[in-house]
């Protein structure tokens, strides 16, 4: 989501936000992963290193593979809302288990024999995840999906096919599958034990306020604006609050200096609005030409209009109300929709969650962002048949 340009700082700063912007996005960066990125790092590392800092960050190194290390603060990070297609849980258990079997892997290494390695893994007393078993299609597809994330972390390189490789080795289970490099400096990296610990380490309890924690409450309030679509005022305790109302022009400088772009403020927070000419990996392309993007755009003014109001700003609606909803989008339009209400209300929601617009209950609910209402639907606009704007 993304504003006009504003005036920015000189290039070699443009580029260092860029280069920080983009290990934000991906924090795990290789030679040969991300040769840009990686490049851009390198000749801006000072100025990384000092932004990263500033947000209570590390930057690690190891061979030719940087790590944008997120330590938590009072025993929480801060994240943005969880992608679309995000992995489900028993595919990064394997992921895990994978990058294990890779540590021991001193040259070229086959899908097959990893797989016999993670099935060893996984067996036994001494095992805390369930077992991988390769005779099974859903076991496979669920470890080449974990080599994917390997691969797009840059822990795994995939060699070039040989004379005769197996086209589907997923499907079948028979030949050795595709081929693999192991970048030893990314799966340090990864598997850092000083991350993981600090990962999967109980939060303290809470402590009795002190002096410092000023300094906590203020890298919050700049990982909240780095890192999130809005920082809304309703969702902060009493003093972040009342503190982020009172330095707001300060903080807005201070993350912008770090990202560029403008702070947006409004009566309900602060959201980050990051140039986009050229494209930045913190960015979404939404609406963007795609019919899911206008479907959800249309859904979510919709809703604005039927839900109940907030005192905070957000709007709200039962389960019900957004099927209704979508019931009345696609009798609108329904040759350019097409399908079913359920089928457009999914095709928004994977639009919208993301994106921090909306956010669904337990119950189905909606409840939809202040910052929705920065987006509007024209009443008039075609959604064509191949799914993009005329």
């Amino acid at each position: 989501m993304t504003d006009p340009a504003t005036p920015t700082a000189p290039a070699a700063g443009r580029a260092a936000q860029r280069a920080f912007a983009g290990l934000l996005a991906r924090p795990l960066v290789t030679a040969a992963s991300d040769p840009e990125l990686y490049r851009m790092v390198t000749r801006h590392l000072a100025a990384v290193r000092a932004a990263a800092r500033v947000l209570g960050y590390r930057l690690a190194s190891s061979g030719q593979a940087f790590r944008l290390v997120r330590v938590p603060v009072d025993g929480a990070v801060t994240a943005p809302p969880p992608p679309a297609g995000r992995p489900e849980r028993r595919v990064l258990a394997l992921t895990c288990v994978l990058a294990a079997a890779a540590a021991d892997v001193t040259g070229p290494v086959s899908l097959a024999e990893l797989s016999g390695q993670v099935e060893q893994l996984t067996t036994g007393a001494a095992a805390t995840v369930s077992p991988y078993e390769p005779s099974l299609l859903a076991h496979r597809r669920q470890l080449i999906a974990a080599a994917g994330l390997l691969e797009y972390w840059g822990v795994l390189r995939r060699r070039p096919a040989g004379p005769a490789p197996d086209p589907d080795w997923t499907g079948s289970g028979d030949g050795p599958g595709p081929s693999y490099d192991v970048d030893p400096a990314a799966l340090e990296l990864l598997t850092s034990p000083d991350v993981l610990a600090a990962a999967l380490a109980r939060p303290p309890e809470p402590a009795p306020a002190s002096a410092g924690d000023g300094a906590s409450r203020l890298v919050r309030t700049l990982r909240a604006l780095a890192e999130t679509p809005a920082v809304l005022y309703a969702e902060l305790d009493g003093d972040d609050a009342a503190s982020l109302r009172a330095t707001r022009a300060l903080r807005s400088r201070e993350v912008t200096s770090l990202l560029g772009g403008q702070v947006e403020a409004r009566a309900e927070g602060l959201a980050l609005i990051i140039d986009d000419e050229p494209r930045n990996p913190l960015t979404a392309d939404w609406p963007g030409p795609g019919r899911a993007g206008w479907v959800s755009l249309l859904l979510a003014d919709a809703a604005a209009r039927a839900g109940q109001g907030q005192p905070d700003g957000a709007v709200t609606l039962t389960s019900a109300q957004v099927d209704e909803q979508a019931s009345a989008l696609l009798a609108d339009r329904p040759e350019e929709l097409g399908g079913d209400p359920a089928a457009v209300r999914a095709a928004a929601e994977r639009q919208l969650v993301p994106l921090g617009l909306v956010r669904v209950g337990a119950d189905g609910g909606w409840w939809l962002s202040p910052v929705a209402g920065r987006y509007r639907a024209t009443v008039d606009h075609p959604v064509d048949a191949q799914g993009g704007q005329p």
